[in-house]
């Protein structure tokens, strides 16, 4: 996570509950969504947005807890998993068409 204070960041996309952005300096993405904040290389943020939504009605991905949310996500770390309520995997889904978008059209303006 870049930490530069005067480090433009561009959001590319946003909810209600959070963005994606891109810090022009560096080129690292961020995702955030209500309280997580991962950070990420363009292909990083692409793929793991793709496994979100792709993995969401999987049953390798249900399970009902408590608080009501139905799906929950193994990270690469043993003790750590990501869980959604469905309209939260809206809310990803859709920012991440945004931002898809958004990465499509400055690589067509600024091809590096």
């Amino acid at each position: 996570m870049h930490q530069k204070q005067d480090s433009p960041l561009s959001i590319l996309a946003e909810c209600a509950n959070g963005y994606i952005g891109v810090c022009d300096c560096c080129l690292e993405y961020n995702f955030v969504y209500k309280n997580l904040l991962l950070a990420f290389s363009q292909d990083e943020l692409v793929r793991f947005c793709e496994w979100l939504i792709s993995y969401r009605h999987h049953r390798e991905t249900f399970l009902p807890l408590p608080h009501g949310r139905t799906r929950v996500y193994k990270s690469p770390l043993s003790n750590m998993f990501i869980a959604f309520h469905d309209e939260e995997l809206d809310d990803v889904e859709q920012m991440f068409c945004q931002a898809r978008l958004v990465i499509e059209a400055r690589g067509i303006v600024q091809p590096q």
